[in-house]
């Protein structure tokens, strides 16, 4: 028996036509099915799911997490559903790639135009049949053409039987998720140039996906009783602490992380594991004045806040007044009451905007291409510009030496960008200070206090910068290999999900003041 009569297709079926319909191009009639239409109306299944996520990033600019939980939301999907929709979707981004590549190469006019519903379906069908295992072919196979009916249309369901069937018959796939990231060749080639060839290889390892929620637990609370108050309510979750990072906990498939208890009461934060770390690298100290210099929603903001205390003050700044609303309400829900916060409106790029200085600490979590966060937003590369990085160089260097010029004599800066480029790190910081005004300062073994202490584990390259990413080993398996770092105790930090570059300085000279 052919496979095709396996998968319950006609064998040896071909298109009737080589037309312009075949190949799912929009046309007459498929033009009018808008992407709330008809592209909408497919059954709330976990494939459907998928192929919409896929749709809508694709077409839409769409980011894939915000996107998936809205989708997930409205489908209201069992828990076994919406971890096969997460895992296509993921996926599918991963390795996009060579998923088209497997679909253009069945095409029967190589290079003509797909249509986005199509191609969106295409993605989804076969990263299954080439990457999940224990899923029948035939299934993917029937699903992913009644979705494409469904959205489009009759033609263009006869389409991707036609290409499904093709790519189906040949020989099956990995059985497994995928262990790299695929990128543009640019993307390969500049984070080699910045990071050397072994942690450049090694940044496109693909870990486990959906990568975990990190949550950060309030000061004055117990993290180990938070995690057992979430495991209890949520069995099915994995929670567990993050290896000596004192107030990390790593969490999956707990749902809505406003449902979970402890939310409500301000037991924790929602923060990545390397933010939490570049916020324990700033060490805000009770009574101290902290600029938080491109404060976004207030993630690090709250941090600094709990550093600085009732007696301490925190300014937030971003480009972005919207942004900023967000930081009160969440500073009420923690429980924190810095002795004043300050929110304002500045475009750091141009000017201090009138801010007063003499700040102890600056924190600069600066504007960058987001690249170390492709394990979270794999889409990313589908958008990536080998000309950003430079351009946002320059924009990166003005804001870190006018943050800068507001610090008092001697005080500390610390800058950070979840992006491996040296564009984006050490160009920046350079070009912002070439007169040579800052200079590494490691967090001293012994001399922080308990909340930073786990910081001082973290152990610089040689040029002072600290960088994080999928070279270095973890509790789950990460990295390790010939060449890689070894785990170590106080190592939490070692298990972040998006690589960052992190530059801890003492300001000798304030920019512009000689």
């Amino acid at each position: 028996m052919g496979l095709g009569a396996a998968l319950g297709l006609p064998e040896g079926a071909a298109p009737r036509s080589r037309g312009r319909s075949e190949l799912g191009v929009v046309t007459g009639a498929s033009r009018s099915r808008s992407a709330g239409s008809g592209a909408g109306r497919a059954a709330p299944t976990a494939r459907a799911v998928a192929t919409r996520v896929l749709y809508r990033v694709d077409t839409d600019g769409a980011w894939a997490a915000p996107t998936l939980d809205a989708e997930l939301g409205r489908a209201r999907l069992d828990a076994r559903d919406a971890a096969l929709a997460t895992a296509i979707v993921y996926g599918a981004l991963r390795t996009v790639p060579s998923l088209d590549r497997i679909v253009d190469a069945h095409l029967t006019r190589r290079g003509a135009p797909v249509d986005p519903w199509a191609r969106a379906a295409l993605r989804a069908a076969v990263y299954q049949l080439r990457h999940l295992e224990r899923v029948p072919a035939y299934a993917v196979v029937d699903e992913a053409v009644r979705i494409a009916r469904t959205g489009r249309g009759a033609p263009v369901g006869r389409f991707v039987n036609a290409v499904l069937r093709k790519i189906a018959a040949e020989s099956p796939g990995s059985g497994g998720g995928p262990d790299r990231i695929e990128a543009p060749r640019a993307a390969r080639d500049m984070v080699v140039r910045s990071l050397g060839e072994l942690r450049g290889e090694r940044f496109w390892t693909a870990e486990r996906s959906p990568p975990p929620l990190d949550l950060r637990v309030t000061r004055g609370r117990d993290a180990a009783g938070v995690a057992a108050a979430i495991r209890a309510a949520r069995p099915e979750a994995e929670v567990r602490l993050a290896r000596g990072a004192p107030r990390a906990l790593r969490v999956r498939h707990a749902g809505d992380v406003r449902t979970l208890p402890g939310y409500a009461a301000g037991d924790f934060a929602v923060q990545e594991l390397g933010s939490q770390l570049i916020g324990a690298l700033v060490g805000a100290q009770p009574g101290e004045r902290v600029l938080d210099a491109c404060a976004g929603r207030g993630g690090k903001t709250a941090q600094l806040a709990a550093g600085v205390g009732a007696t301490g003050h925190v300014t937030a700044v971003d480009v972005h007044e919207h942004r900023l609303e967000r930081v009160p309400v969440e500073l009420r829900r923690l429980g924190l009451t810095p002795g004043s916060l300050e929110l304002q409106t500045v475009d750091l790029s141009v000017g201090t905007g009138g801010l007063e200085g003499g700040f102890d600490r600056v924190l600069v979590d600066a504007p960058c291409t987001g690249l170390g966060t492709v394990q979270r937003r794999p889409e990313l590369l589908l958008r990536f510009d080998p000309g950003q990085p430079a351009r946002l160089r320059d924009l990166q260097a003005a804001i870190v030496r006018n943050a800068a010029a507001l610090l008092r004599p001697g005080g500390l800066l610390v800058y950070a960008v979840c992006s491996p480029l040296s564009e984006e790190g050490p160009e920046a910081v350079e070009a912002a200070f070439r007169d040579g005004a800052v200079s590494p300062a490691p967090v001293a073994a012994g001399s922080a206090p308990p909340e930073v202490a786990w910081a001082a584990a973290v152990a610089p390259d040689p040029d002072g910068w600290v960088r994080l990413g999928p070279w270095l080993a973890d509790a789950e398996g990460r990295g390790g290999g010939e060449g890689a770092e070894p785990a170590s105790e106080g190592g939490g930090w070692r298990e972040a999900t998006d690589s960052y570059q992190i530059f801890r300085g003492a300001i000798d000279r304030l920019p512009g003041r000689g």
